[in-house]
């Protein structure tokens, strides 16, 4: 495993003098990167007792450029070239301040109060915990923070790192992200399972949530999140490689429950790749947005089953 080991001698031993870091990776997020700062720079807690840490993940879009107008209290850490999630999260963790950590999104906007409510959560149930918030999936970041939340917004993840606030000696100890998954997502399920076994409790914190911006369902989207769905079976893999356990098989839905489920949601069959596109535009010319993303979650979940089950055949035979 090419991650970080809690037992490093070099991983700095650093004196807290603020309360929190925010740490937010980017990769190629110009158009929204600069909606979510704005919204961590307006909290309410004192501007000096805490820091926002963007890691650049190697942008070659306008980013860069976004993360130029902004000052004190963010910093930015750029990396040279894209080096993946978990680098970059690691990245910030060995930069931080301050001993709470903080994780959100470049494609997150939180409301005014969100650093507050963690910062509480832990002054009251820890030390040793998680503290983890709503994250609410909208159509546009402007104007959230009328937003209701849902009645049930968790995820079975312990670790969501769109939204979730820890101390940053217990993700050392745990070994950080671990940078060798081969491609999107699961990186932080992985890091939950480590945490929860060495004892760090999840607390969920309702009052914080974080509103996450839905991917554009434009027809030359959706070519992307196609290929976003193949690279997150092959980290799926390697997520049960690592913890081959019923849990982790249930959690990447390699059962035939879930196919079934899926090939339901797409009519049987009737919806699928190559008329998506068109059904998303009507969907959406109609106003039925909410719809148009079901049914494209539907299509792509299927796809990702393909894969996985793809991958499976390829590096877990008796899984398939």
């Amino acid at each position: 495993m090419r991650g970080w080991s809690g037992r490093n001698s070099s991983m700095p031993r650093r004196v807290n003098r603020i309360d929190a870091t925010v740490i937010v990776p980017t990769y190629n997020q110009a158009g929204s990167v600069g909606l979510c700062l704005t919204s961590l720079l307006a909290q309410t807690v004192p501007a000096g007792s805490y820091e926002i840490l963007v890691v650049d993940d190697g942008s070659t879009d306008g980013t860069p450029e976004a993360l130029g107008g902004f000052s004190a209290p963010l910093r930015v850490v750029r990396l040279p070239e894209n080096r993946g999630r978990s680098a970059a999260r690691n990245a910030g963790i060995r930069e931080a301040r301050a001993e709470q950590i903080v994780f959100v999104d470049s494609d997150v906007v939180v409301r005014p109060d969100f650093l507050a409510w963690h910062l509480r959560t832990h002054r009251d149930r820890g030390p040793g915990i998680l503290s983890r918030g709503p994250v609410v999936f909208v159509d546009t970041l402007d104007d959230v923070v009328g937003r209701s939340v849902p009645r049930f917004a968790s995820s079975p993840a312990y670790l969501d790192t769109a939204n979730a606030g820890l101390e940053r000696s217990a993700v050392i100890s745990a070994g950080m992200f671990d940078e060798a998954f081969p491609g999107y997502g699961w990186e932080d399920f992985e890091l939950g399972f480590r945490l929860r076994g060495n004892g760090i409790r999840r607390v969920f914190c309702r009052q914080a949530p974080a509103f996450h911006l839905r991917p554009s369902l434009t027809p030359g989207a959706l070519g992307a999140l196609f290929a976003k769905e193949e690279a997150r079976a092959r980290s799926a893999v390697y997520l049960y490689g690592k913890h081959p356990t019923l849990e982790t098989r249930l959690l990447i839905q390699a059962t035939v429950l879930h196919r079934v489920l899926y090939w339901i949601m797409a009519g049987a069959g009737a919806l699928h790749r190559g008329n998506l596109p068109g059904v998303v535009s009507r969907l959406q010319a109609a106003g039925l947005g909410g719809l148009a993303h079901l049914a494209s979650r539907s299509v792509l979940n299927r796809h990702y089953l393909a894969s996985l089950e793809h991958e499976l055949a390829s590096h877990a035979p008796g899984m398939a």
